[in-house]
C-alpha cells in the first residue's frame, strides 16, 4: 500500500513552525501532568516532534510509522537533540507493528482520519496498552469541514464528539473530550472549502517575514488552549483503558 504523500511530508517537514500543532501537543503534555517515565507508543509518529518533547521530559517513547521518509524527518530532528536514548523510531504500520506491548500510553494524533477501518486500528492501537493504561488521540473535526485539506492529505473522514466517543468507548473510559481551534474554522473553511488551497502554516509562524500575523496567530492558539467551545477543527480525547 502507497504510504508516502507529497502534501503530508511538506506539512511534516514544517511540523515544528507549526503552532497549532504545538499548542495540540501542549494539551497533551498537560494530560500527562504528574506522570513520570511513562512507555509511550506514537503511533504515526511523523518527524517525532511530540516523541521527542515528551522523551525530553523523561519518558521513553517508540514512535512508528508506516512511510519510511516520515520516520527518516523523526531520525534527524532526534539527531539534533540530546534525548538519552529514550526516542527510538521505526518504520511500522499499526496494524503491522509487531513489537513488545505493556504501553503505560499510546498516543496517536491526526492519523486515524488516514486510515479506512479506524475501528480495528484503534482496537489495535489500545490491545498495545496494559491495562488502565492511558490512551490519548487527536483527529480533525466537523465534517462540513472537509474539503481540500483533507483530500491532499488522504483523509477518509473529519469527527465530531458522538463518532469518537462511539469508537473509543467499547474499549476505554473517556476522561476528557474537547474540541480545540475554534478561532480556525473560519481559516480552515476559507482555504479549504472556498479557496481549496493549503492552509499557511509555516508562513503565518514566521517571526520574522510575518511579526504581527505570527504574534496573533499565537494569541489566538492560547485562547483556544484555555477556552474549550462546543466547535472546533480539532478533536482531542484522553481515554483510560478498560
Amino acid at each position: 500500500m502507497e504510504t508516502f504523500n507529497q502534501a503530508q511530508y511538506d506539512d511534516l517537514a514544517v511540523k515544528s513552525q507549526d503552532v497549532y500543532a504545538n499548542t495540540k501537543y501542549d494539551i497533551l503534555e498537560k494530560y500527562l501532568r504528574g506522570q513520570r517515565g511513562l512507555r509511550v507508543l506514537n503511533a504515526g509518529c511523523g518527524s517525532g516532534e511530540l516523541s521527542l518533547r515528551l522523551a525530553a521530559r523523561g519518558h521513553r517513547v517508540v514512535g512508528i510509522d508506516p512511510e519510511p521518509s516520515y520516520v527518516g524527518l523523526a531520525v534527524a530532528n532526534a539527531a539534533r537533540g540530546d534525548y538519552g536514548g529514550r526516542a527510538s523510531f521505526e518504520v511500522a504500520s499499526i496494524e503491522g507493528y509487531t513489537g513488545p506491548g505493556g504501553f503505560d500510553c499510546v498516543i496517536a494524533t491526526d492519523v486515524l482520519e488516514h486510515i479506512e477501518d479506524d475501528r480495528t486500528a484503534f482496537a489495535k492501537m489500545v490491545s498495545l496498552v496494559k491495562p488502565a493504561g492511558l490512551v490519548l488521540i487527536t483527529v480533525p473535526a466537523g465534517q462540513w469541514l472537509f474539503g481540500y485539506h483533507d483530500e491532499h492529505l488522504g483523509h477518509f473522514r473529519r469527527y465530531n464528539k458522538k463518532m469518537l466517543r462511539a469508537l473509543v468507548s467499547p474499549l476505554c473510559h473517556v476522561r476528557r473530550m474537547r474540541y480545540f481551534g475554534f478561532t480556525l474554522v473560519p481559516v480552515c473553511y476559507l482555504y479549504s472549502k472556498r479557496l481549496r488551497r493549503p492552509y499557511p502554516v509555516a508562513e503565518a509562524a514566521d517571526t520574522r517575514r510575518r511579526p504581527f500575523r505570527a504574534l496573533v496567530l499565537r494569541g489566538l492558539m492560547r485562547m483556544d488552549r484555555l477556552l474549550p467551545l462546543p466547535f472546533g477543527t480539532s478533536l482531542l480525547m484522553k481515554g483510560v483503558k478498560k
